[in-house]
């Protein structure tokens, strides 16, 4: 009875060996998976590094009168798309997007015969595009059109809208294609046929590190904590803590001299014009009369008690008013 369960046990290995040698030579899902998310992403950082590129170039048009910038838009953005696509694709690299994504364009498809016409769609034809639609916003209303003038005016507006709705329905298409197979990006790459593949192989998965973005959720949060604690804090309260801290524990001789017979605001040894409190410390008139009418709950900076009256050293006249010290 064993030496039969043996021999199925010894078939039943063989067959999974012969299936696991059948499978190895087999090429992994992930490794001909079509990257989809890798390929929208690298459009993605292109378009945003495109607009880090614009940035100088709105700031340098600042200085200039408003308006300039808006008029030459179109001439601006065509350019830096030709700056990125000549210094990437034309000298058969891949763009700062692709090549965060570990992308490339396939070797077959890097041809003049190839990249010539993906200029022309990708940055030729969208500049064109753009300059016609902002010359005919600006001749729309225009008078001095005759009757067959304003006729081929209309018809030419009303062709440029279904060529503009024919090619929104394309460029949806190939969306929907691009989302089912993930082979071409965009409209002017399946006209050309240019594709992306791998750039190269990694055999170790890339780390990706959390580290500058927690540290930049943490900062982000500590300054939306302070913007809401600020405005609660009352400095001046916490202004006299401190001196009051000082004056226990005096290490300075202005401090020191100050707490005998001088004012605890201002620190002048003697006070100027010195008044007594109620609780027994002195006060220039200035310094007491400014604290006790922006602050009607004034307490001393020394002790911390209640300011109730004062008296002005060497008169006999006392004021209780809170708000108000004796003149």
């Amino acid at each position: 009875m064993w030496q039969q369960d043996n021999q199925n046990a010894i078939e039943c290995l063989a067959h999974l060996r012969q299936i696991a040698s059948k499978s190895s030579n087999l090429t992994p899902f992930h490794a001909s998976s079509n990257l989809r998310v890798n390929k929208w992403d690298a459009l993605v950082l292109d378009s945003e590094i495109m607009g880090l590129m614009k940035h100088p170039i709105k700031s340098m048009f600042a200085l200039f009168q408003p308006g300039l910038m808006e008029k030459f838009q179109p001439e601006i953005d065509g350019t830096m798309l030709a700056m990125l696509f000549l210094f990437s694709v034309g000298m058969k690299k891949p763009t700062p997007g692709m090549t965060l994504q570990n992308l490339t364009y396939a070797t077959e498809s890097l041809t003049w015969k190839k990249t010539v016409p993906l200029f022309l769609f990708s940055v030729v034809v969208p500049y064109g595009w753009k300059r016609i639609h902002r010359l005919l916003l600006s001749m729309r209303w225009r008078e001095d059109r005759t009757t067959e003038a304003e006729e081929k005016y209309q018809r030419f507006l009303t062709f440029l809208h279904r060529m503009s709705t024919i090619v929104a329905v394309c460029q949806l298409l190939n969306h929907v294609a691009f989302f089912k197979y993930g082979k071409f990006r965009t409209l002017a790459e399946r006209l050309v046929g240019m594709h992306l593949i791998k750039k190269k192989t990694l055999h170790q998965p890339r780390a990706i590190t959390f580290e500058y973005m927690n540290r930049q959720l943490v900062w982000d949060g500590l300054v939306e904590f302070g913007c809401f604690l600020l405005p609660l804090i009352n400095w001046d309260r916490m202004w006299r803590l401190v001196k009051r801290v000082g004056f226990l524990f005096p290490e300075d001789t202005s401090v020191a001299r100050a707490l005998q017979n001088g004012c605890p605001i201002c620190l002048t040894s003697p006070a100027k014009t010195p008044y007594k409190t109620s609780c027994g410390h002195v006060y220039c008139y200035y310094c007491l009369q400014s604290a006790v009418s922006s602050n009607a709950d004034f307490v001393c900076v020394v002790c911390g008690d209640l300011f109730e009256s004062s008296q002005r050293l060497g008169n006999d006249r006392t004021t209780s008013s809170p708000r108000a010290v004796a003149n």
